[in-house]
């Protein structure tokens, strides 16, 4: 009987050991979320908005029930750990799009549909307000949204050294933050809403094997879609159903 060449057993083994010390280092802690470069791709400034809670008195304040577009901002920035690029899929255009249609009942809006426009620029507001215009739409909403992702071990990452545990032990947590927001225009005059900032959160746990951070991805954009449109039903009510207060008092 030939016997086995312990070389050639042992280099499987040697390469799988390489992989899981590859892969505890590489998520040995968590590191948080850059929420800076986060905001700064959103061109979110949390100083100056704290500040603006009201519409701006600037141009005529739009009258109800108004049709609305929304716009779904496209970033083209390289993806890191640090900075998730945010995919709009047309699941997460329904899911705004139901989040806001209690409005139609309550005469806020007569209408809502996704602005599509490949001429548009993602940052040119005044194109995005001039595409909604040639569409129909009294107001444009610009949805925009960054990513990030946290990978990291727990107390069962011990167990991955014994090969199974690397497909059994729940030793790997994958953590995602998406922040949205949404910046409310009139398309013919110079009437804005003061953008909303809101976050979706998950958390994935298992093995390191077997955990996606796109799934926890995809379910904090879920969260902070939800969470945009429960904000926006709110504000809209608010602002419309109220009048302005006098500049006086917003200072």
């Amino acid at each position: 009987m030939p016997r086995l060449d312990t070389e050639v057993i042992q280099q499987p083994f040697s390469i799988i050991v390489v992989l899981l010390v590859t892969l505890l280092a590489g998520c040995a802690g968590s590191q948080g979320f850059n929420r800076a470069a986060m905001n700064e791709v959103l061109h979110v400034d949390h100083t100056s908005n704290q500040d603006n809670r009201a519409p701006s008195s600037l141009g005529s304040p739009l009258s109800l029930p108004f049709r609305l577009g929304i716009f779904f901002a496209d970033h083209n920035f390289p993806n890191h750990q640090s900075l998730r690029k945010v995919e709009w899929l047309s699941a997460d255009k329904e899911q705004l799009l139901q989040s806001l249609a209690p409005l139609r009942d309550q005469r806020i809006l007569t209408d809502i549909f996704v602005l599509i426009d490949s001429t548009v620029h993602m940052a040119n507001i005044p194109e995005i307000r001039q595409a909604g215009a040639r569409y129909g739409a009294d107001a444009v909403l610009i949805v925009d949204g960054a990513g990030a992702i946290d990978r990291h071990n727990n107390r069962y990452a011990w167990l991955y050294p014994t090969l199974i545990g690397a497909y059994l032990a729940p030793g790997t947590e994958s953590a995602a933050l998406v922040i949205t927001t949404g910046s409310l225009w009139a398309v013919r005059s110079g009437w804005h809403a003061p953008i909303q900032i809101v976050e979706g959160v998950s958390n994935v746990v298992g093995s390191a094997v077997f955990v996606d951070d796109g799934a926890a991805l995809e379910d904090a954009k879920k969260q902070a879609i939800q969470a945009l449109g429960t904000r926006l039903a709110d504000q809209l009510q608010f602002w419309m159903q109220e009048p302005p207060p006098p500049l006086s008092k917003l200072r």
